[in-house]
């Protein structure tokens, strides 16, 4: 509604807005209304999802039942829809994510007081995962996208500034529960390595 308008104020063209690539972010409880998505389609929103917030939808369960869960971060719809989805990491901690929007389980971080363990980890909406080269576009190709910097970063090719990084395991093979523990072994920014361990 604000983007029509400012629009309607702005005499703005449709073309022009998804030009602007408006995002929307966290959105762990935006669902998959129809009229919103028809709209997030048309005028190109992008998505950006904080999957570390799922962690806060059991206990919103218990107070709003089931009608909520079809708002719990449908990101597997949505990208089957055709709508651009990005994520944001913890800090540098891209894995946890990842693991996260792939299985639809977030682990336990919070320790318990008296018993000094972590929480258990939580499914949420497990028919939403999403696969491992979705989950990696939305951190490379499609996030490049949503930084307005697709001509020089995302993909590796010439032109690009070649930031990369060498893993210790394959993540597109590994059990789904080892992304968690996949470390950097070389990083390379501008085609040079600035790390190496």
């Amino acid at each position: 509604q604000m983007l029509e308008e400012a629009m309607r104020e702005g005499n703005l063209s449709v073309e022009y807005i998804r030009s602007l690539r408006t995002t929307i972010e966290h959105n762990y409880l935006l669902g998959n209304m129809p009229d919103i998505m028809a709209a997030i389609k048309k005028y190109g929103i992008i998505i950006n999802v904080t999957p570390r917030n799922l962690v806060r939808v059991p206990e919103l369960l218990k107070i709003y039942g089931d009608s909520l869960r079809p708002f719990v971060m449908p990101v597997k719809t949505w990208i089957n829809d055709g709508i651009r989805v990005t994520f944001e990491a913890a800090g540098t901690d891209f894995w946890t994510p990842i693991y996260s929007l792939v299985t639809r389980k977030i682990p336990g971080r919070e320790v318990d007081f008296l018993t000094g363990r972590a929480a258990p980890e939580v499914e949420i909406l497990p028919e939403e995962g999403i696969d491992r080269v979705s989950a990696l576009k939305m951190t490379t190709v499609w996030a490049s996208e949503y930084m307005m910097a697709e001509d020089t970063i995302g993909t590796l090719e010439a032109g690009k500034y070649a930031d990369f990084t060498v893993l210790d395991q394959d993540f597109f093979t590994i059990p789904i529960d080892e992304v968690l523990n996949i470390k950097a072994i070389m990083t390379g920014l501008s085609g040079e390595i600035v790390w190496k361990n």
